[in-house]
């Protein structure tokens, strides 16, 4: 089974934003900090460009989609450790192609 079969599963997955995806939500005016819970409640895979994105955040007509590596998952969520790992491996890869 893929981690995103995984995740479809377990959905809603709490979340928390980065720091990065934290400043970029309140440059769009949104009251967001890294405590702010989001949930993911679906998962896309869009190929090693992107990887696996999510929609974090419904404002009234606008979704925020996301990378999974910009969003720390609940600890002790039953895929905290899978996911993390996932992050990890994706960030690592990313890091050697200067991306």
């Amino acid at each position: 089974m893929t981690l995103i079969e995984e995740m479809e599963k377990h959905l809603p997955i709490p979340a928390y934003p980065s720091k990065e995806l934290c400043q970029l939500l309140q440059e769009k005016g949104k009251s967001i900090d890294s405590n702010t819970e989001l949930k993911i409640t679906k998962v896309y895979d869009s190929g090693d460009s992107g990887g696996i994105m999510c929609p974090v955040l419904e404002v009234n007509s606008e979704v925020y989609v996301v990378s999974l590596t910009h969003l720390r998952i609940k600890f002790g969520h039953p895929l905290y450790h899978k996911i993390s790992e996932y992050q990890k491996k994706r960030i690592r890869k990313l890091s050697r192609q200067n991306i």
